[in-house]
């Protein structure tokens, strides 16, 4: 039998770091992806693997003897279009030709709740919107399987443990704690769901219960795996 293995993409980032925090309290085996060595340290005291890895170049280096892949990995807003470009849509792509090349079992992404409508997003968001929502498009057709986390507005607040399903028409958006964002990810990989598209905001239902319903519920008569328009 393979040995779980997950592959840390984004790992220095916010939310990355506490996704890494997670995978090391539950002791599942992780690699984590540095842009630079001098953040070694910090991961190897979890005890993770490290490999080094630029997304704007092959990275595939870094799917060496990996069983899943998270995917945390993100654009500042103020890196500009070129960026948002590089790492929301470009890297996250191959991604996924990666993993689907090396047979990983799944493919965990941390998108945004805006890719549901690119158009309709303020000025400051609508590439990015644009970038990450392609990007899922192309994982959703990839034939990885894949789990989309797409949380709305995210605060560093500590975690609550509950959300709210969310979707295209949802008007009302309280933010999510990151920390509740990392334990999503992570579970994604203990509870294997996958193919699912998940949109949530801040709400009061426990994660536990909407991951083991989404879980059971059949792929296809899920209502937030449903297709939108741009």
């Amino acid at each position: 039998m393979t040995t779980l293995k997950v592959l840390l993409i984004g790992a220095h980032g916010r939310t990355g770091r506490l996704i890494a925090q997670r995978l090391h309290d539950e002791a599942m085996p992780f690699r984590a992806m540095l842009r630079k060595s001098a953040h070694k340290s910090e991961f190897t005291a979890m005890g993770a693997e490290i490999v080094l890895g630029d997304l704007t170049n092959d990275f595939c280096h870094a799917f060496d003897d990996i069983t899943h892949v998270i995917y945390a990995a993100g654009s500042a807003q103020t890196e500009g279009i070129h960026e948002q470009r590089a790492i929301d849509r470009d890297a996250l792509m191959r991604t996924a030709d990666y993993a689907k090349r090396r047979r990983v079992q799944q493919l965990v992404v941390i998108s945004a709740l805006s890719a549901f409508y690119p158009a309709r997003s303020g000025f400051a968001l609508r590439h990015y919107s644009r970038m990450k929502r392609e990007a899922d498009d192309y994982i959703a057709h990839r034939g990885v399987p894949y789990a989309i986390l797409r949380p709305g507005p995210l605060s560093d607040e500590a975690a609550r443990g509950a959300i709210a399903l969310a979707d295209e028409l949802t008007e009302h958006k309280p933010e999510v704690s990151r920390a509740d964002v990392a334990r999503i990810a992570v579970q994604c990989v203990t509870l294997g769901i996958g193919n699912r598209m998940i949109a949530f905001v801040g709400g009061d239902e426990s994660i536990d219960s909407v991951l083991d319903s989404l879980r059971l519920e059949p792929v296809h008569t899920a209502r937030h795996v449903a297709p939108t328009s741009l």
